[in-house]
């Protein structure tokens, strides 16, 4: 009986369940840790890492930052609110502060995510769906009395490893909306390895600070129009950050590893119109972070449709998608 191509199954590491994807034909292999946020920790294709690991599961126990500097965290809403106040249609959202003075990255991505489906086949791959409902924990509907439901899945079809996002409002009143994802790309450091960023950005850049907060309307720079011909990563500063807007077309992002020979390969669909550029000064990495809305949004004093401070109606529906694969 020949050997399947996709497989879904289950390990135990440190205490969480992993679930684990592969698809033997390209020695692809995908992990996530649904009771950590439903992070996507590892990603590799013909032994070759895209994702960049913690390093032991016990760190998301032992470290409360853990939870959002490795892997793929899962933002709701992404970066940084000040103050945790956010203001939406008439009323002020005081979340909690997990900074000194703000509230970074969201809940979600530190909490449990269920399991609700599983499974692998020559047509769909090998995938896995997770759920997280705000109903199911009371304190952060406290604070954020929205029913909001998280459906997220993970597919691994031909090589490339899918994430399909819906969100979906339960609740009878539109609630604010802010979504991101952090994917870490393990790619420091190698002595005098040449490390070519390309982004298809729209030639515009958000002046930010250090800790991502917009200070001004965006325009275009040298910088923004020089990330569609590529940039050399070896000389983005540690700790620096950038956030810009990406053109219309639905391109790829991608890093090309010079001397090992491959390139990370990462999509994201138009309902991510804001990315921002990262370079953590904890790990050998660097982010592209996709957003659908800028940092703090609601508290800037721009129209919404500058900055992607909108809102999810009374059982609407958004949907996302993005991609990642290994390219040669």
């Amino acid at each position: 009986m020949p050997i399947p191509r996709y497989e879904t199954s289950s390990k135990t590491e440190e205490g969480y369940e992993v679930v684990v994807l592969r698809d033997a034909r390209r020695d692809a292999r995908a992990e996530i840790v649904p009771a950590n946020g439903n992070n996507l920790i590892r990603f590799e294709a013909g032994g070759r890492p895209a994702i960049l690991a913690p390093p032991d599961l016990r760190s998301f126990r032992d470290d409360p930052q853990a939870s959002f500097r490795y892997g793929t965290p899962i933002l709701y809403p992404p970066n940084r609110v000040k103050n945790g106040e956010l203001p939406f249609r008439g009323r002020t959202y005081r979340l909690p502060l997990n900074e000194p003075r703000n509230h970074l990255h969201g809940e979600i991505s530190s909490r449990r995510w269920e399991v609700t489906a599983y499974g692998a086949s020559e047509d769909e791959g090998a995938y896995v769906t997770s759920r997280f409902r705000y109903e199911d924990h009371p304190d952060m509907t406290a604070y954020f009395p929205h029913e909001l439901d998280f459906a997220v899945t993970y597919r691994l079809l031909d090589g490339a490893l899918h994430m399909e996002t819906a969100i979906r409002n339960e609740s009878e009143t539109e609630a604010p909306f802010a979504f991101g994802l952090h994917p870490y790309f393990p790619i420091f450091p190698e002595d005098g390895e040449e490390i070519r960023l390309q982004v298809p950005a729209a030639a515009k850049e958000w002046p930010v600070t250090d800790e991502a907060f917009v200070t001004g309307t965006p325009g275009e720079t040298e910088f923004s129009r020089s990330l569609r011909r590529g940039i050399d990563l070896r000389e983005y500063p540690v700790s620096g950050c950038t956030m810009i807007e990406l053109a219309e077309e639905e391109a790829a992002c991608r890093i090309e590893l010079k001397k090992r020979g491959y390139a990370i390969a990462y999509r994201t669909d138009r309902q991510f119109p804001f990315l921002l550029l990262f370079r953590p000064p904890w790990a050998g990495a660097f982010s592209l972070e996709p957003y659908t809305s800028v940092t703090d949004a609601f508290n800037l004093p721009y129209a919404w449709e500058m900055t992607g401070a909108r809102g999810i109606g009374p059982k609407e529906q958004i949907r996302l998608t993005t991609s990642l694969w290994i390219e040669n």
